[in-house]
């Protein structure tokens, strides 16, 4: 099972075969927006009105998880916006890094494929179904559902649509850009979303169905 909303989010962007559906740099922004999330959802963090809108440690003891008090360590030690540390932490190896976890919990799997016979990729094909499928459901109930969700739902549907799995993961259970919008409208006062649809915004967020 996912650890982190960081990992749910690699678990619904890597289709079964294994293949991100989202660009590397949409991943990667998707990735620590989601652990910045985590921070905020556990109490870790929160955001410095006062202070020019940086991140500020919230106080509670370490969380347990070597990757989220690696970058609790960080904010202490330095106040940056959301958007900061997203784009500052893309491409730094925390994708990676959580894949790897994955596969040794066994939720994914290494896949050395051949794209076309010749170019080598790694794809990431997923086990855990059961996981998916919950974590997939979630994001489909951040749209539709009549009742507000719970927080975490919340943070996990403004996420993947930040990070440009609306497509993907909303075609069918309706329009899936008026789902996105919902989503987005529901979870206006998101800042790790909104950090990471920033940082996304000047790449290509096309994802494939």
């Amino acid at each position: 099972m996912p650890e982190t909303l960081a990992e749910e989010l690699l678990l619904l962007a890597h289709d079964i075969r294994g293949k991100c559906r989202i660009a590397p740099t949409a991943m990667d922004c998707g990735v620590v927006g989601g652990l910045l999330s985590e921070l905020a959802l556990t109490g870790r963090v929160t955001v410095d009105e006062a202070g020019g809108s940086v991140l500020v440690p919230s106080g509670g003891p370490p969380t347990g998880d070597p990757v989220l008090d690696e970058l609790l360590d960080a904010i202490a030690d330095t106040p940056r916006t959301a958007l900061a540390w997203v784009t500052r932490l893309r491409g730094t190896g925390l994708t990676d890094r959580l894949l790897k976890r994955m596969v040794d919990t066994g939720q994914v799997e290494i896949d050395q494929h051949r794209n076309y016979g010749l170019f080598p990729e790694t794809w990431y094909p997923v086990r855990d179904i059961v996981s998916l499928w919950e974590a997939h459901q979630r994001v489909v109930d951040a749209a539709t559902a009549s009742v507000t969700p719970d927080a975490r739902t919340l943070a996990l549907g403004a996420l993947a649509a930040a990070a440009g799995l609306a497509k993907v993961l909303l075609a069918t259970s309706g329009d899936w850009r008026v789902l996105g919008t919902r989503i987005r409208e529901r979870t206006a006062d998101d800042w790790a979303a909104d950090a990471v649809r920033r940082a996304v915004l000047p790449e290509h967020r096309g994802a494939t169905v």
